[in-house]
């Protein structure tokens, strides 16, 4: 398989005080894998470690064979694409002008969209369900289809990875399964490789294809739900009833 990101030797943190042991893990072409941790655990300084928004205090991040830093910020915005939990609330932005905002890293001095560019849009609106709301104010949209509107800006963007940043936040439990089974589509259909960050634990666990369990000054974990099963409860200190 094609490797996407590789990371060796990460320790992540701040004012060179790291939050946990070295992380060592590799992703490849179409895989798609859930960040999964307590709040201050490391989720959110990971994201901005592997965006290049934060320096690692020790080890490498690399993205298609090269090290992250090595790449200049238009480089980067047609490497990886983010999906974040905060949404765009200008009154006046249409859908299409959302999702076609994925362009501009592929669109030049002008940022004129050209022909095939409006094909593409049209193209991932579909893919994510969401074409017949390409002419409606995005605002006035409910929060599993902007969320699916932010997908189809981040796969606009042609990136070979996907960062999201908690997802299936704010959405009822239906909402959550249909994004979780559009994500598995897109890292199969799309050959994206997507890593996104949730603490939905118990929907994880039916719906993911792998994860990374992370808890402050511990290693962090990676496997599929089966063979976390009997740990994962532990780790993350979850008391059952």
């Amino acid at each position: 398989m094609k490797e996407v990101l590789n990371i060796r030797g990460l320790k992540i943190g701040y004012k060179g005080k790291a939050l946990q042991p070295a992380i060592d893990a590799v992703l490849c072409e179409g895989e798609h894998v859930a960040l999964i941790g307590a709040n201050g655990s490391g989720k959110t300084t990971l994201f901005k470690t592997l965006t290049g928004n934060l320096k690692p205090i020790e080890g490498q991040v690399e993205l298609c064979g090269k090290p992250l830093e090595s790449y200049s910020n238009n480089e980067r915005a047609k490497l990886f694409s983010l999906v974040l939990t905060e949404k765009p609330d200008d009154l006046f932005l249409k859908v299409f002008d959302i999702v076609a905002a994925g362009r501009y890293p592929h669109s030049g001095l002008m940022a004129k969209l050209r022909d095939e560019d409006y094909e593409m849009i049209k193209a991932k609106l579909q893919i994510t369900g969401v074409y017949h709301l390409i002419d409606r104010d995005f605002v006035s949209l409910s929060d599993g289809e902007k969320q699916k509107v932010m997908i189809a800006k981040a796969l606009v963007q042609d990136t070979p990875i996907i960062y999201m940043d908690e997802p299936t936040a704010f959405l009822d439990y239906p909402s959550k399964v249909e994004l979780m089974h559009l994500i598995a589509r897109l890292a199969k259909e799309e050959r994206k490789t997507i890593l996104y960050s949730s603490h939905d634990l118990e929907l994880l666990m039916k719906h993911s294809e792998k994860l990374w369990v992370m808890a402050k000054g511990k290693p962090m974990l990676s496997g599929t739900p089966a063979e976390l099963e009997n740990d994962i409860d532990l780790y993350l200190n979850i008391h059952k009833q």
